[in-house]
């Protein structure tokens, strides 16, 4: 069964919460066009920390992980979803 939208980003806001350098509040207001470094503050490192935790609970595979690739939640959300159909 496939997640839908709003199931992957309350997802999505739990994994980010873990992660020690986004302020929650910010996180709790994201919605898909929250952008993950101008807004929610993301590194390259916190990225990439990100991508693995990703995999790890939706079971997906990111074949790349560039810099630019995902800029909001919504391109995340997006990419999960292609990757579970």
């Amino acid at each position: 069964m496939q997640l839908t939208r709003s199931d992957i980003l309350a997802k999505l806001k739990e994994i980010m919460q873990s992660m020690y350098d986004t302020p929650s509040a910010q996180i709790q207001a994201a919605t898909e066009e929250t952008r993950l470094i101008e807004e929610l503050g993301f590194t390259s490192v916190s990225y990439l920390y990100m991508v693995i935790i990703v995999e790890e609970n939706f079971g997906v595979r990111f074949d790349q992980v560039g810099g630019n690739q995902f800029q909001t939640v919504g391109d995340v959300i997006t990419y999960i979803q292609s990757q579970q159909s």
